[in-house]
């Protein structure tokens, strides 16, 4: 039976059902006023895999898992939390209602796209605000709860064991209370289990209190206790669950229920990217949606995930994935060949000892990194290949990686067939040239051909190596080699991050192009993980001009990393960094090299800021010496970089990042100098302008912070002398 980590008792345990044979497990299920990110499906996978391995050992599961929709949100979330879709949705006539069931069709979409079973129910929380009152009734009763102002708070200090779950108690637990004080409750610990509507609020419910909608919590109890009993066995959820969500869930359910709640709470550890965690300030949300755009299957992202285990922190990178996507077809290929195999008899034995150690692995607190290796050892053996077979499909129950569903020869045309025909004969005759030529011949229109012992077949190619075959790709800056010690070639080389807008680009490479005629030139464009077309246009452009060469990156990698590959490649002189919203309309070459030629400068460009106190950077300079030149296009010697170093690359967004760089090069002890009259056009910027207010607030906070807490306490590198103190204003 499976052994799981019990984050109530701290310990693995033998997960033994309440009612022999018969499992009841609960999910919190999504929010659907956004999209589940990876993150969140990586917990939800968790689940998937527990209830896996519960049926393998014949235990019937019983599974529901909730949907908390809009309808029960903060109106406020919908009117400024920023959501373009929601707000576009609410602009168009749609009803929150609607939204919700947007979001909830994606959610399925997404677990199907992920083999992610069914839950047996799927009840949304709207529709179950009567079970959530009466709970709420029972806990004044019970003396655990009180009124105030029609607003419901549970009595935190009358449930003794408050805490168990996250061991946040005393001091610790008032520093994890996230809300503002309420100075309605007794003890800034108690939560909100009803709260009173607010002047204006749409979404409300009838109570007995007036007019309200239910707390954050107490919609899982409800649910929980009415499809699977006021005790069931297994819950899960991501560890950000663990307080205050469950550790309020337990407290309202048992004090209501006056018995324990549930007997194992399992959580899965947050999914890193990049290294960081994942927020939509930092670019690095990603959506199923998104990896299949760019080429991947998303099972290889289910792949990926067995290779961590669940409650371990797991860092997703785009390189990361690429060899899951890779183990994963070469897997699928391997079944196939093993199905082309007779059948055989004998390696019983040997068999079945592989099937034993991957159900002990498995069950092994979920240990399916273990689990995987045992398969990958089975799939190199000895064993014949009917064996592997039958293996590898009873595995793949537990994985759920439709390891046998690959295209076969009956799905591509008949000429395809008529092509490994001749293959198969030219093989026979022993004419290899010519049958490596057909071979050649159908990779190059988009198929793959394999052989085993009894034939050939040939497949489509997937996605991603169709993808590889027009283009490679970098997931990280530091996958691109620096040419930064090779002999200059070029007086001038441009950097382009293209971060998608494929007009944008053009305009801007067009002017580099037209303005650069009878110079010494290159240019150098980095495609930062576009999918509107933008990567197909730069390699028509960049086949058509021999001066321009582009790196495609697999994700949008961050405008510091983006930028850096294009220095750490220029071969010229002088780098001049632009930006998609800037047109050269004129000759801006000869100036920079005369600018340049002057070694105290160090930065040059069009766009100089200034500032008295590095709170407020303003663009008023407009020839000589400034405190920061903007990144529509700035210029440098590339020797420079030698002693100035790379850009930071915890600027994954733009802004300050120019301020930050220049910084780098005044504290080097070179000088920044503007100069207006250069002729350049800046255009409509839509990184900034695509992004609402609340995205650019936050983004800038941030990259404005990481400015500060290097460059803060150095006003000596103004031009003014005297800094004034530095708050949190940031340029606008």
């Amino acid at each position: 039976m499976l052994h799981i980590y019990n984050t109530l008792t701290k310990k693995v345990e033998e997960i033994e059902p309440a009612d022999p044979g018969f499992i009841r497990m609960y999910t919190c299920g999504p929010t659907v006023y956004r999209d589940a990110h990876i993150g969140n499906l990586r917990t939800y996978m968790m689940a998937d895999w527990i209830r896996r391995a519960m049926v393998h050992h014949g235990v019937q599961v019983q599974h529901v898992k909730n949907i908390t929709d809009v309808g029960h949100m903060r109106q406020e979330l919908v009117e400024t939390g920023g959501d373009k879709m929601i707000l576009a949705a609410l602009a168009e006539g749609k009803t929150v209602q609607e939204i919700a069931q947007l979001y909830a069709g994606r959610f399925h979409r997404d677990e199907a796209r992920l083999n992610i079973m069914d839950a047996h129910v799927f009840p949304w929380a709207s529709q179950h605000i009567p079970e959530m009152l009466s709970i709420v009734g029972t806990l004044l009763e019970k003396g655990h709860a009180y009124e105030r102002g029609g607003n419901i708070y549970f009595d935190v200090p009358s449930f003794p064991d408050y805490g168990k779950l996250s061991r946040n108690t005393g001091a610790d637990l008032l520093e994890g209370v996230r809300a503002e004080a309420d100075p309605l409750k007794r003890d800034p610990r108690d939560f909100t289990l009803w709260k009173a509507a607010e002047p204006g609020r749409d979404v409300k419910w009838d109570s007995q209190w007036g007019e309200g909608f239910p707390g954050w919590h107490i919609e899982c109890s409800a649910m929980a206790s009415k499809y699977l009993g006021e005790f069931f066995d297994i819950h899960t959820g991501g560890v950000d669950n663990i307080f205050p969500h469950h550790e309020d869930e337990i407290a309202q359910s048992e004090a209501a229920f006056g018995a324990g709640h549930v007997r194992y709470w399992v959580h899965a550890q947050h999914l890193l990217a990049d290294g960081a965690k994942m927020a939509k300030s930092s670019g690095n949300v990603f959506l199923i949606e998104e990896l299949i755009e760019r080429g991947f299957d998303p099972l290889s992202f289910r792949y990926l995930c067995m290779t961590v285990l669940y409650r371990h922190r797991m860092n997703f990178t785009f390189t990361s994935l690429k060899a899951a996507e890779k183990a994963l077809t070469n897997l699928r290929s391997r079944v196939w060949q093993w199905s082309m195999e007779p059948d055989t008899n004998g390696h019983t034995a040997e068999a079945e000892e592989y099937r034993r150690r991957f159900w002990e692995a498995v069950d092994s607190d979920l240990n399916l990194p273990g689990a995987l290796a045992v398969t990958w050892e089975m799939a190199r053996s000895n064993l014949p290949g009917r064996a592997k077979l039958e293996l590898m499909l009873d595995f793949d129950q537990m994985f759920g990686l439709d390891l046998h569903t690959t295209p076969a020869n009956n799905e591509v045309g008949e000429e395809i067939v008529a092509s490994i025909r001749e293959r198969e004969s030219l093989r026979q005759q022993e004419t290899w040239e010519t049958a490596d030529s057909v071979r050649a011949r159908l990779s190059a229109d988009g198929y793959v051909v394999e052989d085993a012992l009894n034939g050939s077949r040939v497949r489509p190619k997937t996605p991603m190596e169709r993808r590889l075959d027009r283009w490679g790709s970098v997931s990280a800056s530091r996958e691109v080699p620096s040419r930064l010690h090779e002999p200059v070639q070029f007086d001038f080389s441009f950097v382009l991050n293209a971060y998608g807008y494929p007009e944008d680009v053009r305009r801007c490479v067009d002017g580099m192009l037209r303005h650069s005629q009878g110079h010494s030139a290159e240019i150098i464009v980095v495609d930062s993980g576009s999918t509107d077309g933008t990567g197909e246009m730069l390699e028509e452009m960049q086949r058509q001009h021999g001066n321009l060469r582009v790196f495609h990156c697999d994700h949008v990698i961050g405008d510091a990393a983006s930028k850096n590959i294009g220095i750490k490649q220029s071969l010229g002189r002088h780098v001049i960094i632009m930006d998609g919203s800037a047109e050269i309309v004129g000759d801006i070459l000869g100036p920079v090299a005369e600018q340049l030629s002057d070694p105290t400068v160090g930065i040059f460009g069009p766009y100089g800021l200034t500032t008295d106190d590095m709170q407020h950077f303003h663009e008023e300079v407009d020839r000589g010496d400034a405190d920061a030149m903007q990144a529509y296009c700035m210029s440098f010697r590339r020797e420079a970089v030698n002693t100035v170093g790379l850009m930071r690359e915890v600027f994954r967004f733009y802004r300050n990042l120019d301020i930050d760089y220049c910084f780098q090069f005044k504290d080097k002890g070179y000088r920044v100098v503007a100069d207006s009259s250069l002729p350049l056009v800046r255009h409509e910027h839509r990184q900034w302008t695509e992004l609402d207010d609340n995205q650019r607030d936050e983004l800038s906070r941030k990259n404005f912070g990481r400015f500060l807490k290097r460059w803060g306490n150095r006003p000596d590198l103004l031009i003014t002398a005297g800094a004034k103190g530095f708050g949190s204003q940031f340029r606008h």
